[in-house]
């Protein structure tokens, strides 16, 4: 059976929104989590004070310290699984 034309319409409107709206959080955790899968871990020196979203993204990829990029790599697939499945739970109450 086929979900009602005005639900159907809500979750994909939701599932289009977790993708091009995520919160600042869930943003900073994927930013963190791919750079260390890529980049290996930070090494960088912390932006300067007038530069907050740079800053915020530095924090995001530091705090993962020396997480190995296999583990990192692991991370971003099961972060990308609990938004899915956060969204899956939101669409059924």
């Amino acid at each position: 059976m086929t979900e009602p034309k005005d639900h159907c319409q809500k979750r994909f409107q939701a599932a289009v929104d977790v993708i091009q709206k995520p919160s600042y959080d869930v943003m900073l955790r994927f930013y963190g989590l791919y750079k260390q899968a890529v980049c290996g871990p930070c090494r960088r020196s912390r932006p300067g004070f007038w530069d907050p979203v740079g800053r915020y993204k530095w924090d995001a990829w530091s705090r993962l310290g020396e997480m190995s990029s296999e583990a990192a790599m692991t991370a971003y697939v099961e972060e990308m699984k609990k938004v899915y499945g956060q969204f899956d739970r939101d669409q059924t109450t």
